[in-house]
């Protein structure tokens, strides 16, 4: 089957994609066709639209997520609700009650960090583990080498006032950070159906 417009042409291309055989009579095809592609059938661009898995984390521009988004917020959810969810992370972020809830990843407030697996940048690092913010150690030191000559008060001899220890008067916030734009950290929890 071949369209007649670009428009129709583009339409039987997601159809096909999703492993649709067009039929023009059905005309629920084109939703059936997206259905497939968003949960993973077809072999349309790989199945799945990049960034929508079920446990997969995006940053939103606007404070609620979309449906089948989770805000990033650490509570606890239901096992059986959020089952896919469920079977993808587990209790790796909190088991929840125990029985029938666990806990999505509490993202607010939150820098992301790549988990090392082994490069050496973050040795040591668990994936999943929180890390409390830290100031890379480094020194001041302050060297004053100056020789004195005539017109100094003490006298025309050399000397060296070496390093000196001194403190400065505190500066800053609370925290070490770098520029940053809040936005909402979701988890792809599910798919919608179609109503």
């Amino acid at each position: 089957m071949q369209g007649n417009t670009p428009v129709e042409c583009e339409i039987l291309n997601v159809i096909q994609g999703a492993g649709i055989w067009p039929d023009c009579d059905d005309k629920t095809q084109l939703l059936q066709a997206i259905e497939a592609l968003i949960s993973g059938g077809g072999s349309g661009g790989g199945g799945v639209v990049a960034g929508s898995e079920i446990g997969s984390v995006s940053a939103f521009a606007m404070p609620t997520p979309p449906t089948g988004w989770l805000v990033c917020d650490g509570s606890a959810v239901s096992r059986t609700e959020y089952a896919d969810l469920f079977a993808t992370i587990g209790t790796l972020w909190g088991h929840g009650d125990q029985v029938s809830t666990f806990n999505l990843p509490d993202l607010r407030g939150e820098f992301i960090r790549g988990f090392d697996d082994g490069r050496g940048v973050d040795d040591g690092r668990v994936f999943g583990s929180w890390q409390e913010d830290e100031f890379k150690s480094h020194t001041h030191e302050y060297h004053d080498s100056r020789e004195g000559g005539e017109d100094d008060e003490i006298s025309p001899t050399n000397y060296n006032f070496g390093p000196l220890t001194f403190q400065t008067e505190p500066t800053g916030g609370d925290e070490t950070r770098p520029r940053n734009i809040a936005m909402t950290y979701a988890i792809k929890a599910f798919y919608p159906s179609a109503s």
